[in-house]
């Protein structure tokens, strides 16, 4: 069983110094150190969801938000909307954000913002 190990160990060894990824021993067991670590990647929605509250946030006090969703509205514009919770004037109510841009250049068309009233948010 020792003549086992040994040749595990010398294939590890071998291995390991072919590897670019650094290696360490610990008894006879070998660990892989990771590369790098994990990186969360933005949502797609991340750069429409920081106008909108920029936008938002020049008229009312931001409470809260909540991201609706994406649609296509025409060939060629594309709509991200946003429920903000927001306060003006001691008066808290729900703010619709919608912002249509061109997918593929990314250009801005419009930012539009609405106090929500029931039935006049589309459904995605």
């Amino acid at each position: 069983m020792h003549k086992f190990s040994a040749v595990l160990l010398v294939f590890g060894l071998g291995w390991c110094s072919s590897n670019e990824q650094a290696c360490a021993v610990e008894g006879s067991n070998f660990y892989a150190a990771s590369a790098a670590p994990y990186q969360e990647r933005d949502p797609e929605y991340a750069k429409w969801s920081r106008l909108a509250f920029h936008e938002a946030g020049k008229v009312y006090t931001l409470l809260d938000y909540k991201y609706l969703g994406r649609s296509i509205v025409a060939p060629g514009v594309a709509q991200q909307q946003f429920r903000f919770w927001v306060k003006q004037q001691g008066v808290e109510f729900p703010l619709i954000v919608s912002i249509r841009y061109n997918p593929i250049s990314e250009q801005l068309y419009t930012v539009e913002m609405a106090q929500e009233k029931r039935g006049n948010l589309q459904i995605l």
